[in-house]
Formats: C-alpha cells, structure tokens, sequence
C-alpha cells in the first residue's frame, strides 16, 4: 500500500516557529549519538544494569558475567569514555559506577519502555 503525500495541505500551526523547541549545538548531538552508540550493544548494557545498583570493580564483573577482566574492561572504558561511567583506582582495582542520575534516569527510562513495549 503506497501512502500519499499531500504537499499543498499546510500544518495545522501557521507558525513553523512553534515546532522548534530548542536547537542543540552540533557538538551535543554528535556527543548525543556517540552515548548511544557506547549504550548500543547488548554486552555493555547488561554491564550498565549490573552497575544501578552499586559500584563494581572490574574483577567482579568480569566473574559474575563469566567473561575474561580484558574484555569487560574494554567495555567499561568505551562506556567511560562516553561519560556514562566514573571511575577510581584503588589499590590494584579499578571500580566503576554509574556517572550520575541523568544515566541512571536514561537507562531506567529504556528498560521500562522496551518492557512496557513487550507487554502491549
């Protein structure tokens, strides 16, 4: 089924002024899409469920997810380096938590929706 597009019927709004919101700079929307694509696997996104409820060191994930400590901390730098992640060394640990309550709102946010969206 094609759809039709009508060009000549205006929007409802006579001011395309209203549809504008806010513009964000060019640099937040790249910054935007590369922690989406940080979030954008599903291995790093079991990494950042586990780390909501409370720090982790690097060792520790790497045992509960049965993964080698490499390949989680590649991981987990990818997600610092997209800011979503803070992190401190402590003696010959390195511990990861969650950047603050805008991530941990977003990650939420999304595992509720896909949730909410499977239940429809």
């Amino acid at each position: 089924m094609k759809t039709q597009v009508h060009e000549d019927i205006p929007c409802a709004s006579d001011s395309h002024d209203e549809h504008i919101h806010s513009l964000r700079s060019e640099r937040t929307l790249v910054d935007g899409a590369l922690l989406f694509q940080a979030l954008g696997s599903p291995e790093r996104l079991q990494l950042m469920e586990r780390l909501l409820d409370q720090e982790h060191c690097v060792s520790q994930l790497a045992q509960e997810l049965g993964e080698k400590v490499t390949t989680i901390s590649q991981r987990l730098q990818q997600l610092h380096r997209a800011r979503l992640l803070t992190k401190e060394r402590r003696g010959k640990h390195i511990y990861y938590a969650i950047a603050d309550h805008h991530v941990r709102d977003l990650l939420t946010n999304t595992f509720d929706h896909v949730e909410e969206e499977r239940l429809k």
